[in-house]
C-alpha cells in the first residue's frame, strides 16, 4: 500500500485528487466482502466525484491561462 499524500489546503490540486478518486473507484470493485450492487454503486460514486474534480481542474487551468495572457 502506498503512503497517502496529505492535501495542502492552500495548494489543492483537483487533478491529483481526481486521480486518487479514480484509483479508489477501481479498488472498490475488488472489495468482495460487499455485494456486487454495493461495489458498483461505490464505483459509480467515486467516478462521479473524479469527473467533478477533473471539470474543476479544467476550469482552473483555463482561468489561469487567461490570467497569464492578460
Amino acid at each position: 500500500m502506498t503512503k497517502p499524500v496529505q492535501m495542502d489546503i492552500f495548494d489543492d490540486d483537483p487533478a491529483r485528487e481526481a486521480a486518487a478518486w479514480r484509483v479508489q473507484a477501481e479498488e472498490s470493485l475488488k472489495h468482495f466482502q460487499f455485494p456486487e450492487s454495493i461495489r458498483l454503486e461505490r464505483h459509480a460514486y467515486y467516478l462521479g466525484v473524479a469527473e467533478q474534480l477533473e471539470a474543476r481542474a479544467r476550469g482552473a487551468r483555463s482561468t489561469n491561462s487567461k490570467d497569464m495572457q492578460a
